[in-house]
């Protein structure tokens, strides 16, 4: 998308597992059967572990719980059709919910477009398969002292129900799971818009209550975390920089769309008129000609992300200059007449 670097955020996350939660490991089929018969009391379903032995979560595993939830999110306060999140698996072309990885392939068959303008908000950030993501997670490794070899763990007994007759169709089998112990991942969110750390805002809010499950078996009362952010750091590139006083310890935070300076792509991007995040304090800042770095604690992370929320909800807000009036009216006229009526773009 951009060739070069204007802003990013570092998050620093932590996972603690307050209800017992299991992270499956991928097994062959003949890896299964030889720990079976090696050892019958093995666990059917063990957490993952890596290289040294050590149980974890995988990145891949965080990013995909954050962005299906922020699609819930971004669905629930859309008060009109087209949503304000894509289904990515839906290729149906004349629903709503059409994907934009197949929507756009559809229309760089007639002409070049602008994937990032053309995209829903929450593949702005997650991407598509036109569009790579801006945020990236490191896998969650252990932050507390306990054990972190996964023979150690407990474990718990299930069974498969039959559906027909009721009675018990296979196990009972056994699993590992994970209970009270933390976890600490990073997030990188390169080139951001202030209304992509607003809705962030609202995915983290629900993270602190409890309400986003992670892992396997949900419905079966495993799952629930409670996740803080204990750290952030926002850093600019280039001699455009927002304002920055270093004496007193406050910041403007500014998106990216203040930071873009060229001119001939500048309109193609779509990017969010927003204004800037005013007097923010920070702990720590280390200022140079083209690296700007502002470390915010815990506490001014968490007043970072609420003074971030409003842009987001804005698009609720349904302001004739906000995100939401555009991205819907673009998205309307790409559904209804490039993709459903096959005009030309």
């Amino acid at each position: 998308m951009f060739k070069k670097i204007l802003n990013e955020a570092w998050i620093t996350f932590k996972i603690e597992a307050t209800g017992p939660i299991l992270i499956k490991a991928g097994e062959t089929v003949e890896e299964t059967e030889q720990r079976q018969n090696r050892e019958p009391n093995t666990p059917k379903m063990v957490f993952v572990e890596d290289a040294n032995k050590d149980f974890f979560i995988p990145g891949s595993s965080i990013k995909g719980v954050w962005r299906s939830w922020c699609e819930k999110i971004a669905r629930t306060i859309s008060t009109e059709v087209p949503p304000l999140s894509c289904d990515p698996l839906c290729d149906n072309e004349k629903s709503e919910h059409f994907s934009c990885s197949k929507r756009l392939e559809e229309l760089k068959k007639k002409n070049p477009v602008n994937e990032y303008a053309l995209s829903c908000p929450v593949c702005k950030i997650f991407g598509n398969t036109s569009l790579g993501s801006r945020i990236k997670f490191s896998d969650a490794i252990l932050s507390d002292q306990g054990s972190r070899n996964r023979l150690n763990l407990p474990k718990r007994d299930g069974i498969a129900i039959d559906r027909f007759t009721g009675g018990v169709k296979e196990g009972p089998f056994s699993y590992q799971y994970v209970l009270n112990r933390e976890f600490t991942t990073k997030i990188q969110i390169r080139n951001f818009e202030l209304w992509q750390l607003g809705m962030l805002a609202f995915l983290l809010r629900d993270f602190k209550d409890e309400l986003v499950p992670i892992g396997y078996g949900k419905t079966r009362g495993l799952g629930k975390v409670k996740g803080t952010v204990d750290l952030m750091t926002i850093t600019y590139y280039g001699l455009k920089k927002p304002l920055i006083d270093i004496d007193n310890k406050i910041a403007t935070i500014t998106g990216v769309g203040k930071l873009f300076d060229d001119p001939r792509n500048s309109e193609g991007y779509n990017f969010e008129n927003e204004s800037s995040i005013e007097e923010i304090k920070f702990d720590k800042c280390i200022s140079g000609t083209v690296k700007t770095q502002i470390e915010f604690n815990k506490d001014q992370s968490k007043e970072l992300m609420n003074r971030s929320a409003p842009y987001w909800v804005e698009i609720k807000n349904e302001k004739p200059d906000g995100y939401s009036e555009k991205s819907k009216s673009v998205r309307k006229v790409l559904l209804e007449k490039y993709i459903v009526k096959g005009e030309d773009a």
